[in-house]
């Protein structure tokens, strides 16, 4: 498996700052066209996209920031954050931004993020416009969703004292394992996830950031309907890679029974992260899905 093409503490480096509320909110921009705002998961941060993102850019303007507590945000009074609280920072940041309209590419937690959005957008209570939304891999439908054993220990009542104790190693190593069987980071490339999974706010945050599988249980009845909502009428895709224990083939199936329309790509032997176990493939599946939306476009 290739590193990335640019390593973690260098994307690090040249990124900009968004002050919102208590938090000081990394992220990084670039390119010309249509907007993509991209919105990362769960453990990691914007680095995901990086391996994507050098692609994307020659199409698109790519707003690419990091969820309050992740990454390089600075979580200033270490308070618990919502996806509600996720949504509103994203529609400050494109304010601040003065975006209108943008494309959304999100992964894991930031499906979960879109589906607030897009309940905001059904009820004409968003501030800007979604034009298309492309998924990977993630929980959408909660009854579907497969946490791994750290995830179920990190958001127990045991979570802080989990996050404080758990080692380094061992925590890569489950994150390894939601990779693909043949597409799996191994040695140092491995060890380039820690602090991006880490962070700036530390350890402390796993068990803060993990409440939000408690939460698409609690707003299933708001979040799963956002999807198929007849309102919504925008382009939807979701790229899975199959051999996600998490929420790979059976999460697909799922999806594609509750958002008949939407078009669905399913790539055999990779995991979780299909934007960094294939990144050629998952930019070629933007492309095509992309250019569909422009043909229809332009016959309507």
């Amino acid at each position: 498996m290739k590193p990335a093409p640019i390593s973690f503490e260098k994307w690090s480096q040249c990124g900009k700052y968004f002050e919102w509320h208590n938090h000081n909110v990394f992220y990084q921009r670039g390119g010309q066209g249509p907007v993509m705002l991209t919105i990362h998961g769960f453990p990691t941060n914007s680095w995901d996209w990086g391996w994507v993102c050098k692609n994307l850019v020659s199409r698109f303007h790519m707003v690419v920031p990091d969820l309050l507590d992740y990454g390089l945000s600075l979580n200033a009074k270490s308070a618990v954050c919502t996806v509600r609280d996720q949504a509103d920072m994203l529609e400050a940041l494109m304010k601040h931004k003065g975006i209108s309209d943008v494309h959304i590419l999100a992964h894991d937690l930031g499906n979960t993020v879109v589906q607030e959005l897009l309940a905001r957008q059904n009820e004409s209570n968003l501030s800007f416009r979604i034009e298309s939304a492309i998924f990977l891999n993630g929980g959408m439908i909660p009854e579907l969703h497969r946490p791994r054993l750290a995830q179920r220990l990190l958001a127990s009542p045991i979570g802080p004292w989990f996050a404080s104790f758990i080692k380094r190693e061992k925590f890569l190593q489950g994150l390894a394992e939601v990779f693909g069987k043949h597409t799996r980071p191994e040695g140092e490339f491995l060890k380039e996830f820690w602090p991006a999974i880490k962070g700036i706010n530390g350890r402390a945050s796993f068990s803060r950031r993990i409440r939000y599988m408690k939460e698409r249980k609690e707003n299933a009845d708001r979040w799963v309907p956002a999807l198929p909502d007849a309102s919504t009428k925008i382009p939807m895709f979701l790229i899975n890679g199959t051999d996600d224990p998490v929420s790979g083939a059976h999460a697909a199936d799922g999806f594609e029974k509750l958002v008949p329309r939407a078009k669905v790509a399913r790539l055999p032997g990779i995991g979780h992260f299909p934007q960094i176990e294939d990144p050629e493939a998952v930019c070629e599946l933007v492309h095509k899905f992309h250019d569909c939306i422009v043909e229809k476009s332009v016959q309507s």
